[in-house]
């Protein structure tokens, strides 16, 4: 009892202001158990399970299934070994690539923003906050697809989880089910997959009537249904695809 009570203020003393760290990781869409495991890999520099729930002060039963949540959401890496050893993705790294994703969602609808100003047209942006509600949002998107649905993201597991059996109907009643998805990751029912390995955002479309632009950990987008909007940014996406990175075969 001693040894995890040395290590947990040692932790917080290593983290600085443990409070601010654990606000301002929620606030990119982690949780409670999610941050406290990633403020221990961090502090520790790697871990079991166990180890991961001492330094960080959660549940042991609940350690795992936060591990793999993070790891699903690109905060961390997992070796393959007995007990299995988790390592942190560098905060300078995430800070990087969430940047970079929210800096080219906004990136994109400044300049659609100044497109449809020249064209007269209102914009129609609306912000989602929320994991639940952003991955619902796809998925009522995927339902209402009746001729093309496409979608490039660098983090499927949770589309893939949650939404497997919409991607089959989807291509079940003849909708062209285009993915672009990084290199070797497991990917839903569809028409036809493209692999890169640069992806930074989750970027949907549906039929060039509706689009969504989200954060990496699907805590926010950017919403469309304007259909000059959604049309701009369809040839925006589909265009490098033409040109640079051939579909992989589907069985």
């Amino acid at each position: 009892m001693k040894s995890e009570k040395k290590n947990q203020f040692n932790l917080i003393e290593l983290a600085g202001d443990y409070s601010e760290i654990l606000i301002s990781l929620r606030r990119v869409g982690l949780s409670d158990y999610e941050s406290k495991a990633y403020i221990a890999l961090v502090a520790q520099g790697h871990g079991t399970a166990e180890e991961v729930a001492r330094i960080g002060g959660i549940p042991r039963t609940s350690s795992y299934k936060t591990l793999e949540s993070l790891r699903s959401k690109g905060f961390i890496r997992m070796n393959e070994s007995r007990p299995a050893l988790f390592y942190p993705v560098s905060p300078a790294e995430l800070k990087k690539t969430i940047t970079e994703a929210i800096g080219k969602a906004f990136d994109i609808l400044e300049n659609l923003h100044g497109v449809l100003s020249e064209k007269g047209m209102p914009q129609l942006v609306y912000t989602i906050m929320g994991k639940d509600k952003i991955l619902a949002k796809i998925g009522e998107m995927l339902d209402g697809a009746t001729a093309r649905f496409f979608l490039s993201t660098p983090s499927m597991a949770p589309i893939r989880t949650l939404h497997s059996q919409r991607f089959r109907e989807a291509v079940n009643r003849g909708v062209e089910v285009i993915i672009v998805a990084e290199p070797f990751v497991k990917v839903p029912d569809c028409t036809r997959v493209h692999r890169r390995s640069d992806l930074i955002a989750t970027d949907v479309i549906s039929d060039g009537r509706t689009a969504l632009i989200a954060s990496p950990d699907y805590s926010i987008c950017g919403y469309s249904d304007n259909p000059f909007l959604v049309g701009h940014l369809e040839v925006f996406m589909l265009s490098p695809l033409h040109e640079a990175h051939p579909p992989e075969a589907r069985s």
